[in-house]
Protein backbone atom coordinates (compact mmCIF):
# COMPACT_ATOMS: atom_id res chain seq x y z
CA UNK A 1 0.00 0.00 0.00
CA UNK A 2 2.74 2.45 0.94
CA UNK A 3 4.72 1.51 -2.16
CA UNK A 4 1.72 2.22 -4.38
CA UNK A 5 1.14 5.56 -2.66
CA UNK A 6 4.78 6.60 -3.11
CA UNK A 7 4.77 5.62 -6.81
CA UNK A 8 1.62 7.67 -7.30
CA UNK A 9 3.23 10.68 -5.62
CA UNK A 10 6.32 10.43 -7.80
CA UNK A 11 4.18 10.25 -10.94
CA UNK A 12 2.04 13.24 -10.00
CA UNK A 13 5.08 15.31 -9.08
CA UNK A 14 6.16 15.53 -12.72
CA UNK A 15 3.52 18.10 -13.56
CA UNK A 16 2.23 19.25 -10.21
CA UNK A 17 4.60 22.19 -9.69
CA UNK A 18 3.38 24.01 -12.77
CA UNK A 19 -0.26 23.43 -11.87
CA UNK A 20 -0.10 24.10 -8.12
CA UNK A 21 -1.28 27.71 -8.50
CA UNK A 22 -4.28 26.70 -10.63
CA UNK A 23 -7.67 25.33 -9.62
CA UNK A 24 -7.42 21.58 -9.01
CA UNK A 25 -4.68 19.54 -7.40
CA UNK A 26 -2.50 21.72 -5.15
CA UNK A 27 -0.03 19.33 -3.48
CA UNK A 28 0.51 16.35 -1.19
CA UNK A 29 2.88 14.99 1.45
CA UNK A 30 3.64 11.41 2.43
CA UNK A 31 5.31 10.98 5.85
CA UNK A 32 6.79 7.83 7.38
CA UNK A 33 7.74 7.90 11.08
CA UNK A 34 10.03 5.75 13.20
CA UNK A 35 7.01 4.80 15.33
CA UNK A 36 5.69 2.81 12.36
CA UNK A 37 3.00 5.29 11.34
CA UNK A 38 2.33 6.53 7.82
CA UNK A 39 0.47 9.76 6.97
CA UNK A 40 -0.74 11.00 3.60
CA UNK A 41 -2.29 14.44 3.04
CA UNK A 42 -3.43 15.95 -0.26
CA UNK A 43 -4.92 19.35 -0.97
CA UNK A 44 -7.10 20.60 -3.82
CA UNK A 45 -8.20 24.09 -4.87
CA UNK A 46 -11.96 24.07 -5.50
CA UNK A 47 -11.87 27.74 -6.48
CA UNK A 48 -9.18 30.39 -6.04
CA UNK A 49 -10.61 31.14 -2.57
CA UNK A 50 -11.73 27.66 -1.43
CA UNK A 51 -9.77 24.49 -0.79
CA UNK A 52 -10.19 20.89 0.34
CA UNK A 53 -7.56 18.80 2.13
CA UNK A 54 -7.92 15.03 2.55
CA UNK A 55 -5.95 13.02 5.13
CA UNK A 56 -5.30 9.31 5.67
CA UNK A 57 -3.09 7.64 8.25
CA UNK A 58 -2.11 4.29 9.72
CA UNK A 59 -0.68 4.23 13.22
CA UNK A 60 0.23 1.38 15.62
CA UNK A 61 -1.85 1.71 18.78
CA UNK A 62 -2.41 -0.35 21.90
CA UNK A 63 -4.71 -3.19 20.81
CA UNK A 64 -4.24 -2.97 17.05
CA UNK A 65 -3.67 -0.80 13.99
CA UNK A 66 -5.40 2.59 14.05
CA UNK A 67 -6.71 3.84 10.70
CA UNK A 68 -7.87 7.44 10.32
CA UNK A 69 -9.41 9.49 7.50
CA UNK A 70 -10.17 13.19 7.59
CA UNK A 71 -11.15 16.24 5.56
CA UNK A 72 -10.56 19.98 5.88
CA UNK A 73 -12.74 22.48 4.01
CA UNK A 74 -11.17 25.94 4.11
CA UNK A 75 -11.21 29.50 2.80
CA UNK A 76 -8.22 31.33 1.30
CA UNK A 77 -8.97 35.05 1.82
CA UNK A 78 -5.31 35.88 1.11
CA UNK A 79 -2.16 34.02 0.13
CA UNK A 80 -0.83 34.08 3.71
CA UNK A 81 -3.84 32.64 5.54
CA UNK A 82 -6.26 29.72 5.43
CA UNK A 83 -9.06 28.85 7.83
CA UNK A 84 -12.05 26.55 7.90
CA UNK A 85 -13.53 23.40 9.44
CA UNK A 86 -12.38 19.80 9.74
CA UNK A 87 -13.74 16.34 10.56
CA UNK A 88 -11.84 13.10 11.22
CA UNK A 89 -12.89 9.49 11.79
CA UNK A 90 -10.65 6.83 13.37
CA UNK A 91 -11.19 3.08 13.70
CA UNK A 92 -9.15 0.49 15.59
CA UNK A 93 -8.43 -2.72 13.69
CA UNK A 94 -9.77 -6.01 15.12
CA UNK A 95 -11.94 -4.17 17.67
CA UNK A 96 -15.33 -2.37 17.52
CA UNK A 97 -13.73 0.87 18.70
CA UNK A 98 -14.03 4.16 16.81
CA UNK A 99 -13.80 7.91 17.37
CA UNK A 100 -14.89 11.01 15.50
CA UNK A 101 -13.95 14.65 16.02
CA UNK A 102 -14.73 17.96 14.32
CA UNK A 103 -13.91 21.61 14.79
CA UNK A 104 -12.46 24.80 13.33
CA UNK A 105 -8.88 25.70 12.44
CA UNK A 106 -6.68 28.34 10.88
CA UNK A 107 -3.15 28.80 9.53
CA UNK A 108 -1.27 32.08 9.09
CA UNK A 109 2.09 32.61 7.37
CA UNK A 110 4.40 35.61 7.64
CA UNK A 111 8.09 36.13 6.85
CA UNK A 112 9.14 32.49 7.11
CA UNK A 113 6.96 31.73 10.13
CA UNK A 114 3.74 29.72 10.20
CA UNK A 115 1.18 29.75 13.03
CA UNK A 116 -1.68 27.30 13.42
CA UNK A 117 -4.67 27.13 15.78
CA UNK A 118 -7.36 24.46 16.15
CA UNK A 119 -10.28 23.79 18.51
CA UNK A 120 -12.96 21.13 18.49
CA UNK A 121 -14.70 18.25 20.18
CA UNK A 122 -15.29 14.57 19.68
CA UNK A 123 -16.70 11.31 20.94
CA UNK A 124 -15.54 7.70 21.03
CA UNK A 125 -17.50 4.46 21.22
CA UNK A 126 -18.15 2.00 22.77
CA UNK A 127 -18.54 3.67 26.12
CA UNK A 128 -19.51 7.29 26.50
CA UNK A 129 -16.23 9.16 26.03
CA UNK A 130 -16.75 12.82 25.11
CA UNK A 131 -13.92 15.32 24.83
CA UNK A 132 -12.98 18.83 23.81
CA UNK A 133 -9.54 19.95 22.69
CA UNK A 134 -7.43 22.85 21.46
CA UNK A 135 -4.03 22.94 19.81
CA UNK A 136 -1.46 25.43 18.59
CA UNK A 137 1.55 25.07 16.30
CA UNK A 138 4.49 27.23 15.26
CA UNK A 139 7.10 26.67 12.56
CA UNK A 140 9.99 28.93 11.59
CA UNK A 141 12.50 28.69 8.75
CA UNK A 142 16.04 28.89 10.13
CA UNK A 143 17.66 28.84 6.69
CA UNK A 144 17.01 27.59 3.16
CA UNK A 145 17.34 24.02 4.41
CA UNK A 146 16.50 23.96 8.14
CA UNK A 147 13.27 24.71 10.00
CA UNK A 148 12.18 24.40 13.62
CA UNK A 149 8.65 23.55 14.75
CA UNK A 150 6.78 23.27 18.04
CA UNK A 151 3.20 22.24 18.79
CA UNK A 152 0.97 21.56 21.78
CA UNK A 153 -2.47 20.00 22.29
CA UNK A 154 -4.66 20.04 25.41
CA UNK A 155 -7.79 17.89 25.74
CA UNK A 156 -10.36 17.29 28.46
CA UNK A 157 -11.93 13.82 28.59
CA UNK A 158 -15.19 12.98 30.36
CA UNK A 159 -16.51 9.44 30.82
CA UNK A 160 -17.70 7.20 33.65
CA UNK A 161 -14.39 5.30 33.65
CA UNK A 162 -12.07 8.25 33.03
CA UNK A 163 -12.21 11.96 33.73
CA UNK A 164 -8.85 13.49 32.92
CA UNK A 165 -6.91 16.19 31.13
CA UNK A 166 -4.34 15.21 28.55
CA UNK A 167 -1.55 17.26 27.00
CA UNK A 168 0.92 16.56 24.22
CA UNK A 169 3.89 18.72 23.28
CA UNK A 170 6.34 18.26 20.43
CA UNK A 171 9.44 20.02 19.13
CA UNK A 172 11.19 19.09 15.89
CA UNK A 173 14.04 20.11 13.61
CA UNK A 174 13.65 19.44 9.87
CA UNK A 175 16.21 19.36 7.10
CA UNK A 176 15.09 19.76 3.49
CA UNK A 177 17.70 20.75 0.91
CA UNK A 178 16.54 23.54 -1.36
CA UNK A 179 14.63 22.48 -4.48
CA UNK A 180 14.23 18.89 -3.27
CA UNK A 181 10.96 17.21 -2.22
CA UNK A 182 12.54 15.05 0.50
CA UNK A 183 12.79 16.11 4.15
CA UNK A 184 14.11 14.46 7.31
CA UNK A 185 12.80 15.42 10.75
CA UNK A 186 14.13 14.65 14.22
CA UNK A 187 11.97 15.51 17.18
CA UNK A 188 10.99 14.99 20.81
CA UNK A 189 7.46 14.31 22.05
CA UNK A 190 5.95 14.32 25.55
CA UNK A 191 2.49 12.92 26.34
CA UNK A 192 0.91 13.61 29.75
CA UNK A 193 -2.42 12.36 31.16
CA UNK A 194 -3.66 13.00 34.69
CA UNK A 195 -3.40 9.85 36.77
CA UNK A 196 -0.82 8.22 34.48
CA UNK A 197 2.93 8.42 33.93
CA UNK A 198 4.12 10.87 31.29
CA UNK A 199 5.31 9.21 28.08
CA UNK A 200 8.30 10.77 26.32
CA UNK A 201 10.50 9.82 23.41
CA UNK A 202 12.49 10.82 20.35
CA UNK A 203 11.23 10.24 16.83
CA UNK A 204 12.55 10.40 13.28
CA UNK A 205 10.42 11.03 10.20
CA UNK A 206 10.99 11.11 6.45
CA UNK A 207 8.60 12.94 4.15
CA UNK A 208 8.14 13.49 0.43
CA UNK A 209 6.24 16.57 -0.75
CA UNK A 210 5.27 17.36 -4.31
CA UNK A 211 3.98 20.77 -5.35
CA UNK A 212 2.68 22.60 -2.26
CA UNK A 213 2.73 21.11 1.23
CA UNK A 214 -0.83 20.76 2.62
CA UNK A 215 -1.48 23.50 5.17
CA UNK A 216 -3.21 21.62 7.98
CA UNK A 217 -1.72 19.07 10.38
CA UNK A 218 -3.47 15.90 11.49
CA UNK A 219 -5.73 16.41 14.53
CA UNK A 220 -4.66 13.91 17.20
CA UNK A 221 -6.40 14.76 20.51
CA UNK A 222 -6.80 11.09 21.52
CA UNK A 223 -3.12 10.18 21.09
CA UNK A 224 -2.57 9.77 24.81
CA UNK A 225 -5.58 7.46 25.18
CA UNK A 226 -4.90 5.36 22.08
CA UNK A 227 -1.30 4.71 23.17
CA UNK A 228 -2.47 3.61 26.63
CA UNK A 229 -5.34 1.44 25.36
CA UNK A 230 -7.98 3.56 27.15
CA UNK A 231 -10.38 4.22 24.26
CA UNK A 232 -13.46 2.01 24.40
CA UNK A 233 -12.55 0.47 27.76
Amino acid sequence: MLRLALVSLLFLNNGASAQSSLIGFDGATLTLKSSGSADLAASYLITRQHGLQLDASLDPASGGLLASAGAHLYLIPDSDRRYGAFVQFSDLDNAPIWAIEAGIEGVWEREGTTFGLRAGGGLARPGALDYIFASASWEHSLSDAFSFAASATVAEFDEANISAIGAQAEVALSYQPRYTPLAVTVGYRADALTGFDTLTGLFVAASYTFAQKPAFAFPDPLAGLWSRGLVGN
